[in-house]
């Protein structure tokens, strides 16, 4: 008679362990479950899940194009919030003026059409990469330079690389790219002049001397490369010039030679800098002082020199240096 019972004892015990194994089982596939990484992310997800991209998630949503960004197939050159801040848009509210079309412009210009590692770019010197942006019917592109002291495009540099996600790969840059503007000059060195109101009086002196000297007018809206250091309104205040008559009262020839002393051949951007000397377009020399935060250039006719205040503002024959003093 105690067989049975006994049985019946060890048949519910191994029942009872079974039961108690499928409950920690159970329980350890659902944790793991709760902790399984979440499918890829795309572009779009990255950037609205991460702290760090608060600005750019808002031009993305103004602009109508998060859907954009989780196309297949994409390189992101992203500016996070620093290099929003250091281009001079210092939060979202900043970008409220901004028109959609403005704004959908800037983004494409930092979207390559295909998923390019850092390490696949070529080592050279303002390599053009065409974007997903186009002016006037034609593609822009962005100049970028592989080298010794990192990856560079437009003059910004990537601080954080080969970021991978579902749809392409994402390189954090440290300054917002400009596109060439779609103005008067079709995106030339006087184009950019012509769209930046704190360089209207720049502009002024740009076209008259653009309407009289044709030499300096192919430099300025020709296909050949040349870097401008573009002095800002206030300095041209700061030589009693602060009206369009009173630039407009200048001799022709006089404007020339001052404008041409802005100018040096080829497409030079802020990493393209070094200290040391420049030819100027008028044949004179200007002093170059750089380092990791301040860029100068100095003409033989100012005692002290000027500071580059906003570089890298590419047109499609150059790229133009804003600058606090006119270089005389």
């Amino acid at each position: 008679m105690k067989k049975p019972i006994f049985f019946a004892f060890q048949v519910r015990t191994l029942t009872l362990a079974v039961l108690a194994f499928l409950s920690v089982f159970t329980t350890s596939c659902g944790t793991e479950d709760e902790n399984a990484p979440a499918q890829p992310k795309t572009i779009a997800d990255y950037i609205v899940e991460s702290n760090d991209f608060t600005i750019l998630e808002a031009a993305i949503r103004q602009a109508g194009q998060l859907d954009a960004f989780k196309n297949p197939n994409l390189t992101f050159f992203a500016p996070n919030d620093a290099a929003f801040q250091a281009s001079g848009i210092t939060d979202a509210t900043a970008l409220a003026n901004l028109p959609q079309e403005q704004l959908t412009a800037i983004l494409q210009y930092h979207v390559l059409k295909a998923a390019v590692a850092s390490s696949d770019f070529p080592m050279e010197n303002n390599k053009p990469v065409q974007t997903s942006l186009t002016l006037n019917n034609q593609p822009m592109v962005l100049y970028i330079t592989n080298g010794s002291a990192g990856l560079f495009v437009n003059g910004s540099k990537v601080v954080m690389p080969d970021i991978q996600v579902a749809n392409g790969v994402i390189h954090v840059i440290d300054h917002l790219l400009s596109p060439p503007p779609p103005t008067t000059g079709g995106g030339t060195l006087v184009g950019v002049v012509a769209a930046d109101t704190s360089l209207s009086l720049l502009g002024t002196a740009a076209l008259r001397v653009a309407a009289e000297n044709p030499a300096l007018a192919g430099v300025l809206t020709g296909t050949d490369a040349y870097t401008a250091f573009a002095p800002t309104n206030s300095a041209f205040r700061a030589l009693n010039l602060s009206t369009p008559d009173t630039i407009n009262k200048i001799p022709v020839s006089t404007l020339a030679t001052l404008l041409a002393n802005h100018v040096v051949p080829g497409r030079l951007y802020s990493n393209d800098l070094k200290t040391g000397e420049l030819a100027a377009f008028s044949t004179g020399k200007l002093l170059l002082q750089a380092d990791s935060t301040v860029i100068t250039v100095k003409s033989s006719g100012i005692a002290s020199p000027a500071i580059v205040t906003r570089g890298n503002l590419t047109a499609t024959n150059g790229v133009v240096h804003k600058i606090d003093k006119v270089l005389l």
